[in-house]
């Protein structure tokens, strides 16, 4: 196939040919924040491309003096023919042949500030797989390693061990270069630092694809002239809001120099998610910045003590303004947030990133196969991993289009978070109410059912709606069935055949330990189930309706040891009777909610790895 292209005793002939194609393309490159690497420009570096992604680098750093290695075999002899006219010292070796010769005379090169490059999937693969050998060449050279790749649209692919591609005449090129990285740390193996390389070169290599289609450029296109056109619309219906949020909104933060891990999570729930996972960091010496969207997650972020900001919105500028001040090492990015400019413009700035607790609904699949056609699923594989709750998220991922190699399911890091036991003042004010049942994170249509159940169980209700805004909505159904009701911030005893309204936000972890029972909502009405966890953690028995499929293993599980029950809306009253005699052992309890999270953290560790966190 190479001989082909470079037939010719001199390889004249595919120099003719490579500068033919060449002058037809329309070649945009991508490079890092920091600008170009390579000597010409001050960094001298190691490129790490792939095999079948060759002619178009050779023709973007032609003339550069970057030393080449290419195999001893008979197709090497022809394309060192060809790179040697464009520019390119050879030095001639692989894995299989004068391989350990040439490595030692690679790194030689590089030490002496010379770029050298190299294909560590090749001679003959497996494709896309980076051997060991080039991070010994990049520790011996004391030089860092950049995964750079290329793509073209159109192209044909031909049918070789590595699918290489040949751009066609007037194809669009993409080149991403990724960002340098330094040689790894004592303690990180050859084969570990080989893993991260691998994963940034594919990363590269997926973003070059995705911004060299159709597809891609148009939602490129469409997403930055969204984001600013409606920039001063934001920037107007914001005027009232704090002068601080205003700023962080527009990527206006205080700069760092400590290069921290970024994690994102939209609401104080997908805080609470993190939260674990930024102690873990922090306790080995990673900084953190915490970013979120609601009001209500900027007061878990205050609280949690981790310095952070709330999220810039959808604009590029402001996201690049908030990426150049930030400069942040990785992105875990908690459930579901996808906005285009911010991924993008991460992604593109070669910040590595990692999805956890990932979730996304049958609703939402449907929304963003609308919007977003197969771009969404695209732009997702260039994750380094997406770490799904369960295997019903997994499969609407592989349904989006990401690519399933990068999917794993590993549970919710909600489970590693222990708020610990309510106080005592909260247990003395429900002490002569009897039996409690308290209910979290109800929905429209459950409050009524799960208080009218409790009555005749003989239990006194604790009602937490999962939206504040609907308080008012809850109080006049309960108060249509005959309850009075008190809100929790109201002074005094509750109201005798009442129930109480939980009016605070953040309190329902630990108000599961005060109750005999626990119900979690979303459940009875169709939204999959929120966090039984954190009933579990408290070592409550705990009912859900039917719709529990956002943690289906963990219902699975607990009514195996007989912690938790499912019933339906009429079957309520005789399961809350049935689990105020649960004999389920606490401990046992407790240990099931936090299972999933010891796992989630040892799955999230090696994620971290794969992206070059060495922690």
């Amino acid at each position: 196939m190479i001989r082909d292209l470079v037939a010719g005793d001199r390889g004249f002939a595919g120099l003719i040919l490579l500068t033919l194609l060449r002058a037809g393309w329309r070649v945009d490159y991508r490079r890092p924040p920091a600008g170009r690497a390579g000597r010409p420009r001050g960094l001298p570096v190691l490129y790490c491309l792939w095999h079948g992604r060759q002619i178009p680098l050779v023709l973007s750093h032609r003339h550069e003096g970057i030393t080449s290695l290419v195999s001893l075999n008979r197709d090497g002899d022809y394309v060192s023919k060809v790179v040697e006219l464009l520019g390119f010292p050879v030095i001639r070796g692989s894995s299989s042949r004068g391989g350990l010769e040439a490595l030692r005379r690679m790194a030689s090169v590089l030490g002496s500030g010379v770029d050298c490059s190299i294909t560590p999937d090749g001679p003959r693969g497996p494709v896309y797989k980076a051997k060991a050998g080039l991070v010994q060449i990049s520790r011996l050279g004391r030089r860092p390693a950049v995964p750079i790749a290329s793509s073209g649209y159109p192209a044909a692919v031909l049918h070789s061990w590595d699918s290489f591609r040949l751009p066609l005449p007037f194809a669009r090129m993409v080149v991403v270069e990724g960002r340098a990285v330094p040689p790894p740390p004592r303690g990180v193996t050859a084969t570990q630092a080989a893993l991260h390389i691998e994963h940034e070169m594919i990363r590269v290599t997926r973003l070059a694809d995705f911004l060299s289609g159709p597809s891609g450029r148009l939602f490129e296109a469409a997403s930055e002239t969204a984001g600013r056109m409606l920039g001063p619309a934001v920037a107007a219906a914001m005027i009232r809001r704090p002068r601080e949020e205003r700023r962080q909104r527009m990527g206006i933060v205080a700069s760092r120099a400590d290069r921290p891990v970024w994690m994102h999570g939209s609401s104080a729930g997908e805080i609470n998610g993190l939260l674990p996972l930024a102690a873990h960091l922090r306790a080995r010496g990673v900084p953190v910045h915490l970013t979120c969207f609601t009001p209500a997650g900027r007061e878990a972020v205050e609280r949690s003590g981790v310095q952070g900001s709330f999220l810039p919105l959808d604009n590029p500028d402001w996201v690049g303004r908030f990426l150049r001040a930030v400069g942040p090492r990785a992105l875990v990015l908690a459930e579901t947030e996808i906005w285009p400019n911010l991924l993008l413009r991460t992604l593109l700035a070669s910040v590595p990133c990692i999805s956890v607790n990932a979730r996304v609904s049958a609703g939402s699949l449907r929304g963003y196969r609308l919007l977003a056609g197969g771009c969404a699923g695209r732009l997702l594989s260039c994750f380094c991993a997406v770490l799904c709750r369960t295997g019903d998220d997994a499969a609407r991922f592989r349904a989006l289009g990401v690519d399933p190699s990068i999917i794993e399911v590993t549970g919710d890091t909600k489970a590693l978070s222990d708020p610990g036991d309510p106080p005592a003042e909260w247990r003395e004010r429900l002490a002569d109410c009897g039996p409690v049942l308290v209910a979290g994170s109800t929905r429209p249509g459950e409050e009524e059912a799960v208080a009218a159940a409790a009555r005749e169980a003989g239990l006194f209700p604790v009602i937490a709606p999962r939206h504040l805004e609907r308080l008012g909505e809850v109080e006049a159904a309960l108060g249509g069935l005959g309850f009075r009701t008190r809100r929790w911030s109201e002074p005094g005893p509750p109201p005798d055949g009442g129930c109480m309204i939980v009016d605070s936000r953040g309190m329902l972890s630990r108000l599961y330990g005060c109750a005999t029972v626990a119900f979690v909502g979303g459940t009875i009405a169709p939204f999959g189930g929120h966090n039984i966890l954190e009933p579990l953690l408290r070592g409550i028995p705990t009912v859900v309706g039917p719709n529990h499929g956002s943690f289906a293993r963990e219902v699975a599980r607990g009514v195996e040891i007989g912690a938790v029950a499912v019933s339906d809306r009429e079957g309520l009253s005789g399961v809350f009777r049935r689990m105020m005699g649960c004999g389920a052992d606490p401990s046992v309890m407790r240990d099931l909610g936090m299972s999933p999270g010891r796992e989630a953290l040892g799955r999230f560790e090696e994620a971290l790895r794969r992206a070059g966190v060495w922690i």
